[in-house]
Formats: structure tokens, C-alpha cells, sequence
């Protein structure tokens, strides 16, 4: 019995401590309208929320409410960007905070030039959607970087010509692909087939 207690609560720090934190913190019921459930939710995106309704559902459904804290909203940039150099407020947590992912990028990026004494101009900050990636395949933005996109084809696969973009700094990468493309047009073409559903963490070219 020591050993269960012992083991879900084991668990239970593992969740706080690599940040899941619903487990720990208060949440909200819904409420109901009309016999429909209507879900806040505000983690995820860094707008002030989502609400959409749902059919009724047998028992009342709990979800955490996380809404942008009144101190951080208060402050001026320059003021966070003083908080964050001298370690009082975490970087990682601005989107959360703010609400605003495109405000949270630019203090962080203010933080890395006081930080580092190396200036961050030219680097590009405007134009990208920073809403788009938050909690999908890049942590703590800030900014972003524009990379040449070649083109290579047509590949001719299972009877279908394709043109085929490939965005890329690896020199003489897009014109071997070109080339492989040749061969296969030139041979008849090439044939899909599916041997098995994967996945991979590695990153690719």
C-alpha cells in the first residue's frame, strides 16, 4: 500500500515538475446552457479564448481556466525586459502571461540582446504568425529566419507527375533531387508503397 501511495505521488511531481501543471492547479467547471456544455479554454493559444459548444453530456466536464496575469499586462516592455535580465520572471512563460505571442517574442528578444551585449538587428521579427506555433514546433521564439525555397521534378510517381518544393541551405541538394527525378522519369517512373506507419523525433534537411 506504501509502495502504490509512494508511486502516484512520485507521479503526480514528475507532471509539476516538467510543467503539466492541471494536476496541481484549480479548475473550473463548465457551465451549462440549454442543456449544452460550453468549454473555455485558454492554455495552448495566446488568444483571450476559445468557446464552443458541445451536446449534452452525462456529468459536468473540468478543464483548466488560464487567463493572461494582470501584473505582466500592466508593465511596459522595457520593464519586463528588466525583469527578465535580473531572473525574476522566466522567458518561457510570456505567451501564457501576455497573451499576446507576438509581444512575447519581441520582449524575449529585447532580453537576448541585454543579456548577450550582441545586437539582434536585422534579424526579422515581423511578418510571421507566432500564434501558429506556440505549443506545435518552436519554444521561446525570437524571431524567425527566411529560407530559400528550390524546386525540383517533375517526379513521376504512380502515374502522377509532381512538382516538387524543397526549402533548404544545403548546397546541391535541390539539383541532386533534380536529377534523381530525371532518372525516375526517364526509367518509367517510380511506384508508392506503404510498409509500415512510423514516426521519427530526428530532424531532417
Amino acid at each position: 500500500m506504501v509502495a502504490v501511495v509512494s508511486l502516484i505521488a512520485y507521479f503526480i511531481y514528475l507532471m509539476a515538475f516538467f510543467g503539466i501543471a492541471f494536476i496541481l492547479h484549480p479548475i473550473s467547471v463548465l457551465e451549462e446552457e440549454d442543456g449544452e456544455a460550453v468549454i473555455e479554454k485558454y492554455h495552448g493559444s495566446c488568444l483571450t479564448g476559445v468557446s464552443r459548444k458541445l451536446p449534452s453530456l452525462p456529468q459536468k466536464i473540468l478543464v483548466e481556466k488560464v487567463a493572461p496575469a494582470p501584473v505582466l499586462l500592466s508593465m511596459e516592455d522595457g520593464e519586463v525586459v528588466r525583469s527578465v535580465v535580473s531572473g525574476s520572471i522566466p522567458s518561457y512563460s510570456f505567451e501564457s502571461k501576455l497573451g499576446d505571442c507576438k509581444r512575447a517574442s519581441a520582449i524575449r528578444n529585447q532580453a537576448v540582446e541585454r543579456v548577450t551585449g550582441r545586437s539582434l538587428q536585422g534579424f526579422p521579427m515581423e511578418g510571421f504568425d507566432y500564434d501558429s506555433i506556440l505549443g506545435q514546433c518552436c519554444e521561446m521564439p525570437i524571431g524567425f529566419v527566411q529560407i530559400p525555397v528550390g524546386v525540383a521534378g517533375p517526379l513521376l510517381l504512380d502515374g502522377n507527375e509532381y512538382t516538387v518544393p524543397m526549402a533548404t541551405t544545403e548546397g546541391c541538394l535541390v539539383a541532386s533531387t533534380n536529377r534523381g527525378c530525371k532518372a525516375i522519369y526517364v526509367s518509367g517512373g517510380a511506384s508508392a508503397v506503404v510498409l509500415r506507419d512510423g514516426m521519427t523525433r530526428a530532424p531532417r534537411c
